[in-house]
C-alpha cells in the first residue's frame, strides 16, 4: 500500500531535488542505526514525506553531511544527520512494514504467502525494537489493521468512505503521534487526509488485479466490475477534494526550518498526488508505472 507519496521531480529545482534526495538517504541511514540494516530495503517514498513533516512540525533544522553509500560507492552523497524525527520514523517504517507482511502472509497465497512470510522473518528484529520504543503507537496500528480486516470480510454497505476513514485513522496516529498542541492536530488532520488518500488510490490502483483473483476492493461494490471512465473520473474528483483537506493542514504549518522543505511538500501535495492518481486511477494495467523507487538513480 506504500509508494505513492512522492513529488513530481522534474518540477523540483535543484536545490530541492538535492534536499529531497538527502532527506532519502538520510532516512535510510537512520532505519539502518535504528532498526537494521535489512530494514533499509522497505524505505518508501511515503516515509520520506513523513519524515519531512516531522521534521518541519518539530522544527528540527536539517543537518547535511556528505557521506558514501554502499550502493553508490563512487561518488559521496548529501544525507541529512540522523535526529529525534528521522529516527521516529525509522521505527515507524518497521512497525508498518511488518504488519503489511503480517496481513499479506494471511490473505495471500502461493508464492505471495511465501514472500510475505520470509519478510516477517527478516524484518522481526527492527520490528522488535520499533515495538519496544513505540508499544502503544504499535498496537494502535494493530487495532485499526483489525478493523480495516474485519469491514473487508464481513463489511456488507457498499463504501469507500469506511474503509478509507479507517486507513486515515491509522496514519492519523502515525503522524501525530509524540507531538504536543498546535502541531499535533496539524499532522493529525495531514495524516488522515493523506491515509485516506492512499487507501483509495491503492484501491483503484489494484481494481483489476482485484477482481481478477475475487479479492474485496471497494470500487468494485460501488462501480461494477466494468467501471466507465467518467466514474474514474469521479474518482479522481473525491480524491481532490481529500487533498484539499490536507492543503488546510498543509497551510496552517509554521514556517519551516529550512525553505527548501516547505516547496517539496507543495510539490507533492499539488502536483505530484494529482500526477499519481491520474496515472493510477482507471488506468490500463498494462499502461501503469512501475513503484520502483528511483531517487537514487
Amino acid at each position: 500500500m506504500f509508494g505513492y507519496i512522492k513529488p513530481l521531480t522534474p518540477e523540483l529545482r535543484i536545490r530541492e531535488h538535492e534536499c529531497y534526495r538527502a532527506y532519502y538517504c538520510g532516512l535510510c541511514r537512520a532505519m539502518g542505526k535504528c532498526t537494521g540494516q535489512c530494514s533499509r530495503m522497505t524505505l518508501s517514498y511515503d516515509f520520506v514525506f513523513l519524515a519531512a513533516v516531522r521534521c518541519w512540525l518539530a522544527g528540527e533544522t536539517p543537518e547535511f553531511k556528505k557521506i558514501r553509500c554502499p550502493a553508490h560507492p563512487i561518488r559521496r552523497r548529501q544525507a541529512v544527520e540522523t535526529s529525534p524525527q528521522l529516527a521516529y520514523c525509522a521505527d515507524v517504517s518497521a512497525l508498518l512494514t511488518y504488519h503489511k507482511c503480517r496481513d499479506d502472509r494471511l490473505d495471500e497465497r502461493g508464492a505471495k504467502k511465501l514472500r510475505a512470510w520470509l519478510a516477517m522473518r527478516m524484518l522481526s528484529r527492527a520490528y522488535r525494537k520499533a515495538k519496544r520504543r513505540h508499544p502503544e503507537l504499535d498496537r494502535t496500528i494493530g487495532q485499526e489493521l483489525e478493523r480495516l480486516q474485519e469491514f473487508e470480510r464481513n463489511g456488507t454497505e457498499p463504501s469507500a468512505d469506511i474503509p478509507a476513514g479507517i486507513f486515515g485513522d491509522l496514519m492519523k496516529a502515525v503522524f501525530s503521534d509524540g507531538l504536543e498542541g498546535a502541531q499535533k492536530r496539524i499532522a493529525a488532520e495531514l495524516g488522515r487526509a493523506v491515509g485516506r488518500w492512499i487507501y483509495l488510490v491503492d484501491a483503484a490502483d489494484d481494481f483489476a488485479q482485484d477482481k481478477e483473483k475475487g479479492r474485496f476492493n471497494p470500487y468494485l461494490r460501488l462501480l461494477g466490475e466494468a467501471p466507465t471512465p467518467d466514474d474514474w473520473e469521479l474518482v479522481r474528483t473525491g480524491l481532490t477534494a481529500i487533498l484539499c483537506e490536507g492543503e488546510r493542514a498543509f497551510l496552517l504549518m509554521d514556517p519551516p526550518p529550512c525553505p527548501e522543505l516547505k516547496e517539496i511538500l507543495a510539490n507533492i501535495l499539488y502536483l505530484g498526488l494529482p500526477a499519481v492518481a491520474k496515472s493510477r486511477v482507471g488506468a490500463e494495467p498494462q499502461n501503469k508505472p512501475s513503484k520502483k523507487e528511483t531517487i537514487h538513480e
